[in-house]
């Protein structure tokens, strides 16, 4: 049975979810909720007021009832956390919303309403702002409880619209994704998480000493311009929607191509950078409030990302926490359990390969070899290894190991000179590289040339876009085209809406689609790069099932790569089950050779 429900909540100018996370919101002393509309499984739709709501839910079977809601998470956290409703599934529109009309509208429950043609919300939030229950007059009481009711008959008319379209594997993930934050079990060390911010403190401190600048000198984008004036350096301008300001973003090829590579100037650039985005700190300060209030819910966002991917959200990111940084040593597991992580190796290089008929780089991972020696052997013209520490040429090979890495992962899908170069310069894969463009061209035209049938993939993905375009029918390898969508083994699909054929001032020819972040271009090695990525997010899901059907609980992902609670008393044995899932191929991938790592702690580091 599915029982849809919606809470409303008090909120106020310096309380509310636009102001603090869902987590902090929910868990905040001001919380307070003003009661929850609720569809009964044959439809009858009733307003529970706060006083009746502990009687209500205790008065369920949950265990036996699926909950519907629009962002679950935050309905899911308030019943799991002042009720201790626990439902046999979580069902949520928003996370389907994203799945079958993409992530370039929104899908907000007002916003989905008008797309299927249903009545607007009509909840008076202005009404009650700043005032509890108690405090409001049986008039807005009634249009609260009644703006209520009617968002969760909006909730299940999305849903029956949408449950078509949703494979019921995915489904599955979604309740999941719900789970890790609404039944949360990780504990996080507060002292760690404190280090963090203070050592992030004392590194801009020290940073601005030895370079003889001020916060407000780096802060100021005139009085920054003005110090790389110094250096000889012009800062351009660019074009904003505010008007014209200094290309001092960290996405700016000024900054990145320029400042941050001048051999004087770099430094300053880095504090820059440093002291306006204090994504660390922040991160690390957000994350130890949340410890100090409890377990640590884990938000992710179910398809938040283009290739279906999960991404993250409710402003403390999961999914990107620095290799070998104290926050992953500071998210610990519960008494009794250790946390397995287990990584996918090189999975997007072995999809692709295997997707392009690329078979000797197949069979260099089937034999177990190391995927990245043969090129950088060929790239350096002599024999390239992987070094072990001590090695006198540790540090040399390293480096040359890296560009192995640099040409199997990046150039894979179509990375020209200026990227390889730029890569190399960054040390992404490795030790940082210093090339002309004259060798990432050579090297480029290496990896081409050593993988003749991925270049192919690339020039059938172009025959992809152009019946994705004219919405025809159209199979690609284990992908499929049809009423302009791209299909994927499961059942979901990439959205390219918008995509035509367009061209620049030049008069030069691309395709373009309509994104989140505007019109943007796409290719063959693009494309090639997405369903590479959304196939990996296919297995890794699959993957994520098989494992809770043998009775484990995923508390983390990120991409590739999961958290796993397991008992310590039986780790070890955990630990090979985990790993044998995740090397399993998938059906629709048959005898690709999958492989994975796994460590084990108490820790998540």
């Amino acid at each position: 049975m599915i029982v849809t429900l919606d809470f409303e909540t008090f909120f106020s100018q310096d309380y509310s979810l636009t102001k603090l996370t869902t987590e902090s919101y929910v868990r905040d002393p001001r919380f307070e909720p003003h009661g929850c509309a609720v569809r009964a499984p044959e439809g009858e739709i009733a307003w529970i007021p706060p006083l009746r709501l502990k009687r209500f839910f205790d008065g369920i079977d949950w265990s036996q009832a699926a909950i519907l809601c629009h962002h679950a998470q935050f309905d899911g956290l308030i019943l799991s956390h002042y009720y201790r409703v626990k439902p046999g599934l979580w069902l949520d529109t928003l996370s389907m919303a994203r799945l079958v009309h993409g992530t370039h509208v929104s899908v907000s429950l007002d916003s989905l309403a008008k797309q299927y043609g249903l009545p607007a919300k009509s909840v008076p939030y202005n009404a009650f702002r700043g005032l509890y229950w108690d405090a409001l007059s049986g008039v807005v009481q009634q249009q609260i409880a009644e703006g209520g009711k009617h968002d969760v008959r909006l909730t299940f008319e999305l849903f029956t619209q949408m449950y078509a379209h949703v494979p019921a594997e995915e489904l599955r993930l979604i309740d999941l994704t719900v789970r890790m934050f609404v039944e949360p079990c990780l504990r996080g060390n507060i002292d760690k998480l404190k280090q963090v911010e203070l050592d992030e403190i004392v590194r801009k401190q020290e940073l601005r000493a030895r370079l003889g600048v001020s916060e407000s000198d780096l802060q100021s984008p005139e009085r920054f311009a003005a110090l790389l004036r110094g250096y000889g350096l012009e800062p351009p301008l660019k074009q904003t929607p505010k008007g014209k300001v200094y290309a001092f973003a960290k996405t700016d090829a000024f900054m990145k191509e320029v400042v941050l590579e001048h051999p004087d100037a770099g430094a300053l650039g880095e504090a820059r950078l440093g002291i306006k985005s204090t994504l660390e700190q922040s991160r690390a300060e957000r994350l130890a409030d949340m410890a100090g209030r409890g377990a640590m819910p884990v938000y992710l966002s179910y398809a938040g990302a283009h290739t279906t991917r999960w991404s993250g959200g409710d402003k403390t990111n999961w999914q990107n926490f620095k290799r070998g940084s104290l926050i992953r040593k500071a998210i610990c597991a519960p008494a009794g359990y250790k946390i397995v992580k287990a990584d996918k190796s090189q999975v997007e290089c072995r999809f692709l390969n295997y997707l392009a008929g690329q078979w000797d780089v197949v069979d260099t991972f089937r034999r177990g070899d190391d995927p990245y020696i043969s090129i950088a052997s060929e790239a350096y013209g002599e024999r390239v290894y992987k070094p072990k520490p001590g090695d006198p040429r540790y540090d040399e090979m390293l480096a040359k190991r890296g560009t192995g890495k640099i040409l199997e992962l990046s150039a894979g899908y179509g990375a020209g000179s200026k990227t390889i170069q730029l890569t190399a310069a960054k040390g992404t894969y490795g030790p940082p590289v210093q090339i002309s463009l004259d060798k990432a061209t050579e090297w480029r035209n290496l990896y081409r040339r050593t993988h003749p049938k991925v270049v192919a993939f690339w020039h059938a993905a172009e025959d992809m876009l152009r019946a994705l375009a004219d919405g025809k029918d159209y199979n690609w390898s284990i992908f499929r085209c049809a009423s302009g969508k791209l299909y994927l083994p499961n059942g979901t699909c990439l959205q390219y809406p918008e995509l035509e054929w367009a061209r620049d001032e030049e008069g030069n020819g691309f395709w373009r689609y309509r994104s989140r972040y505007g019109l943007r271009r796409i290719w063959g090695g693009f494309l090639v790069e997405n369903v590479i990525q959304a196939a990996s997010r296919v297995d890794i899901g699959q993957c994520m099932l098989r494992l809770q059907d043998k009775g484990y609980r995923i508390v983390l992902m990120e991409h590739d790569c999961l958290g796993v609670l397991v008992r310590n008393e039986t780790a070890e044995r955990d630990r090979e089950i985990i790993l044998e899932e995740m090397r399993r191929p998938p059906e629709w991938c048959p005898g690709i050779p999958l492989d994975a790592e796994a460590t084990m702690g108490d820790s998540y580091a």
